[in-house]
């Protein structure tokens, strides 16, 4: 317990220093001086997002697979104006600082209880990636799901008036939306490069999609790539592309609807039917517990 409360008075020392000067010595001090100093107009970091650069040097040690879930996430969630500016290995680094601080408030309140240390380290990054991550990451993939098959109609259209493909997603790009939002961002990466794939390098589209992870995406990026080499039949197949995937998205929609009843369950059962119960079990047997119902 000592250890602890020294280790959070030299936090707040360090907080509490920060706001007069910057700490000029030692490894902290040339780890930090970059995110005070401004190099070309550039606006520093604050405090906070230096000392994450510090345990951003843990994302070596961290699982792939996570890792990989973590940056989609973030992928996602930057197209709906989130987590702008910020990067990988910071986002890593702030859920294992909010487990940190779980885990010193699991030691001050109960040092001796393991369950409880372990809950206290683990519901801070949950909650930190399910509310700021998760969920906006899942609203705008599926925002992005919806849009496609309209997206590829006017794109078939376009194609279909004798327009190039390349012209014709540099025209949907200045649309409104998420999916014109998507492509925007692609056709802006082919700045001095190739927008659609040939067989020597990869194009921005493509190389969007793979970023993505999305399935739907890649797949339109690998036709379109195709269809650009061919020549030919790029109106017939884009069609059936939209309709492929409107069928795709429909029966995803209708299998969101029917898990939504079991998904439910749980919810009901502990902010309804449990206080319900306990209120009712309060009612009938405080009378029996006080002995106004004893002969």
């Amino acid at each position: 317990m000592e250890y602890t409360i020294a280790l959070l008075v030299a936090v707040l020392a360090a907080l509490m220093a920060s706001r007069i000067q910057i700490v000029t010595a030692g490894l902290l001090s040339r780890r930090l001086r970059a995110a005070y100093e401004q190099n070309d107009g550039i606006e520093s970091l604050p405090f906070y997002r230096g000392l994450l650069s510090l345990l951003g040097q843990l994302v070596r040690y961290t699982p792939t697979a996570w890792l990989k879930a973590i940056g989609r996430q973030l992928y996602w969630a930057r197209l709906a104006g989130r987590w702008t500016g910020w990067t990988l290995p910071e986002i890593v680094a702030l859920h294992i600082a909010s487990a940190v601080i779980g885990a010193v408030i699991g030691l001050l309140l109960a040092p001796s209880d393991a369950v409880l240390l372990l809950a206290l380290a683990a519901v801070p990054p949950f909650l930190l990636n399910l509310l700021a991550l998760r969920s906006p990451a899942r609203k705008v993939h599926r925002q992005i799901q919806a849009e496609l098959p309209e997206l590829v109609a006017l794109l078939a259209a376009e194609v279909g008036a004798g327009t190039s493909i390349s012209e014709a997603l540099n025209r949907l790009s200045r649309g409104s939306g998420l999916g014109a939002k998507w492509l925007r961002r692609a056709v802006t990466g082919a700045v001095g490069e190739l927008l659609l794939s040939t067989d020597t390098q990869e194009g921005a589209l493509m190389r969007e999609a793979r970023l993505s992870g999305d399935e739907d995406l890649i797949a339109l990026a690998i036709n379109l790539d195709k269809l650009d080499q061919r020549g030919t039949g790029a109106r017939a197949l884009l069609a059936q592309t939209a309709r492929s995937a409107a069928a795709q998205y429909i029966a995803a929609a209708h299998i969101r609807a029917e898990k939504v009843g079991s998904e439910i369950i749980l919810p009901m059962v502990f902010f309804f039917f449990l206080p319900y119960v306990a209120v009712l079990l309060m009612v009938l047997g405080a009378p029996l517990l006080s002995g106004v119902l004893v002969p």
